[in-house]
């Protein structure tokens, strides 16, 4: 019983003892969808992307190993960057703070750059963690903020919280910026679960960009 509990232990500290770039450098855990497939909903839905303006990314080669799944997302992400009245500036701060309570790394990193195409600032950006003592945030982002903390949270978002939201926005504005923070919640959750990186991601394009 002795040894075999001092070999559990000899096994834990080994593994703590691994450096974390080490363990989480295997790629995805399924294969990147290629040009080549010849499934029609896998070729339809990297003309749509190249016909926004991007080469399909990691992430939409990994979903279209379920195709007709990834076309439904890519409709979904659409509606909700170009079918939506709430300030685009405001859906990427809810994205921002939702992908990063979920240590969702790809999508905070992708949305990085589209939020400051929008103006947020990178200083705001950086004070996400602590952004309840910044003075960096309008009344307006903190409402927005508090409403994705609490999103994320074990209790809910509480009456208090709903109504700062009222404050500001329109009941449309509020279901738009809800859906966002959960639509992008949960792909952080599917890419932390796949191990969805940017590496190797095509550069630049325009795509989703306020100007």
């Amino acid at each position: 019983m002795t040894r075999a509990i001092m070999g559990i232990v000899a096994a834990i500290a080994v593994a703590a003892a691994m450096p974390v770039a080490a363990q989480n450098t295997a790629g995805p855990r399924v294969p990147l969808v290629q040009d080549d497939s010849t499934d029609p909903d896998v070729q339809a839905a990297f003309k749509e992307l190249r016909a926004r303006g991007t080469e399909p990314l990691n992430l939409h080669r990994v979903y279209n190993n379920a195709p007709k799944l990834a076309r439904a997302s890519l409709a979904m992400a659409q509606a909700l960057r170009d079918g939506a009245v709430v300030s685009r500036a405001d859906r990427e701060l809810i994205i921002l703070r939702a992908t990063q309570l979920a240590r969702g790394d790809y999508q905070f990193g992708q949305h990085r750059r589209l939020a400051m195409s929008c103006g947020i600032s990178a200083e705001q950006i950086d004070s996400l963690p602590q952004w309840r003592g910044s003075n960096l945030f309008s009344d307006r982002q903190r409402a927005v903020l508090a409403y994705a903390d609490a999103m994320a949270s074990a209790e809910g978002v509480d009456d208090a919280t709903f109504d700062a939201m009222k404050a500001f926005y329109s009941t449309q504005e509020i279901i738009e910026l809800t859906m966002n923070a959960a639509y992008y919640s949960a792909s952080s959750q599917i890419s932390r679960t796949l191990r969805i990186t940017a590496d190797g991601n095509p550069k630049g394009g325009g795509y989703g960009t306020c100007r």
